[in-house]
């Protein structure tokens, strides 16, 4: 079989296994605290956010969607008193968006579980092959961000 054959077979099965998992933290994440896995990961990255928040570009940029798609499942979460959003004091174009106290609860429930359900999706693997699959994760090299940005100014 050829290499470029071989990479076919691997990314497949690479995508099988990542949709089949986040499916299943999708459906937890909606069942238990009635978010989407999309809005879990918004959640997330307002945990890693500066005390103001994040711009909306910086938001879209860290999901590595559109500005317009983050507003989308952003709503949401301010409506649900998850997410804040407020106007920059020096111009009332540039939004931030932060957690909440009460979103940051609610992250910290949902990352608490979200930790158990991978540990047990992934605990036929070893230390050892655990280990093995981020290396291998570590080097495919595709430029995603930078294909998001283009695609957004363009």
């Amino acid at each position: 079989m050829s290499q470029e054959a071989d990479a076919l077979r691997a990314w497949l099965g690479l995508l099988k296994a990542s949709n089949s998992l986040k499916k299943s933290v999708d459906t937890n994440f909606r069942s238990d605290f009635g978010l989407s896995i999309s809005r879990f990961d918004v959640l997330a990255a307002l945990d890693r956010a500066p005390e103001t928040g994040f711009r909306a570009g910086e938001l879209s940029q860290l999901l590595m969607v559109t500005e317009g798609n983050t507003t989308q499942v952003t709503a949401p979460l301010i409506r649900d008193g998850l997410v804040k959003r407020t106007k920059a004091d020096d111009d009332g174009r540039v939004a931030y968006f932060r957690l909440t106290s009460k979103g940051r609860k609610v992250f910290d429930r949902m990352a608490a579980q979200n930790r158990r359900h991978i540990s047990n999706a992934l605990a036929d693997l070893s230390s050892e092959d655990l280990t093995t699959l981020r290396n291998i994760l570590g080097k495919i090299r595709v430029p995603i961000r930078d294909s998001v940005v283009r695609k957004d100014a363009a």
